[in-house]
């Protein structure tokens, strides 16, 4: 059996964040905004300064899941740099500055805690109490050319690269005009990603959101836009099963991809083709996702075979977990 748009967009409800559930969230995200907007307005000091900032991530995107133990809400808050034409070049001193801004912003809240024992910073998170919200605050550096790109430092230290946060948000927004199903589609393989474990950590490789955003897009760009939710989701899972996994980029990128990288995929960022967005995958994690995505055709095309409910229901169970459903 297949099954209809409207009975899986049962499950894609489910999935989501509940718009009666999101106030709670953006009351503390408008409480960060407000104190963002005051200090920036108020800033009188020389050299380095926060500019602007911008929302990001999954609830930019509109491909925010609902929370769960494991997974909490968290949004990335962009802060834009300047003062210093130079700052992209030392990242130590461009985090610290972003931790001591935090800090006066936020002074109840341990936000050094992201320094480790050798003086490194990785990503800076900000959790709130009660919601449980996470803000996962991403400094860039403007550059002039080209326009609206940045130095972006890797949210795991040690590197930087250019991309464009405007022209990403732009890119998203065309996916969901293009093909009102874009979303609904994330959203389904983002839960099968956290279902089977295969999301990225500090400590491992794994299979991004960004990077599943990108796939869906190459996807319906390349093969044709798709707004059926089952059969776009049995071609991701086709897709990276499959033998001979292409370097993916995007023509309106800047930048080509190199000849050369050591990652086992190349996902380039929509703005910047020379960016690898899963630079960090490893053949052994790659294998794993690949194994996943196999197992999960193999199950969406036995549940399209079976005749009765009760059987495709326990197929696509297996593939998206026991809460899966669509009524």
């Amino acid at each position: 059996m297949k099954y209809t748009n409207d009975e899986l967009g049962f499950f894609i409800d489910k999935i989501k964040l509940k718009a009666e559930d999101m106030p709670k969230y953006r009351t503390q995200i408008n409480n960060l905004k407000e104190k963002l907007e005051n200090k920036i307005k108020n800033d009188d000091s020389h050299g380095l300064k926060v500019t602007k900032y911008i929302l990001a991530g999954s609830w930019k995107k509109h491909t925010i899941l609902k929370p769960t133990g494991d997974f909490p809400i968290d949004i990335d808050l962009v802060l834009f740099v300047g003062g210093d034409d130079n700052i992209q070049n030392d990242l130590n001193k461009l985090f610290e500055y972003i931790i001591t801004y935090l800090e006066e912003i936020y002074p109840q809240k341990d936000i050094r805690k992201v320094v480790d024992a050798k003086g490194n910073t990785k990503s800076i998170t900000i959790i709130f109490s009660g919601s449980g919200l996470e803000v996962d605050i991403v400094p860039v550096v403007p550059i002039s050319s080209p326009v609206e790109y940045v130095w972006q430092p890797s949210r795991r230290g040690g590197s930087k690269y250019i991309t464009s946060i405007s022209k990403q948000l732009d890119f998203s927004v065309n996916n969901r005009k293009n093909n009102p199903s874009y979303t609904s589609i994330v959203r389904a393989l983002k839960w099968w990603r956290n279902e089977k474990e295969i999301k990225p950590t500090d400590d491992e490789p794994g299979l991004s959101s960004y990077v599943i955003e990108l796939i869906v897009a190459y996807l319906d760009i390349n093969y044709g836009i798709e707004t059926n939710i089952e059969e776009a989701i049995i071609r991701f899972f086709q897709f990276v099963s499959g033998p001979n996994f292409p370097v993916i980029s995007f023509k309106n990128a800047i930048n080509t991809v190199p000849t050369y990288y050591t990652s086992s995929i190349y996902v380039a960022d929509d703005t910047n083709n020379e960016n690898n967005v899963s630079k960090r995958m490893t053949d052994s994690k790659w294998k794993e996702i690949v194994e996943e995505a196999s197992e999960a055709f193999d199950s969406l095309n036995i549940a399209q075979s079976k005749r009765n409910e009760g059987d495709t229901l326990s197929e696509w169970k297996h593939v998206f977990g026991s809460t899966f459903n669509i009524k």
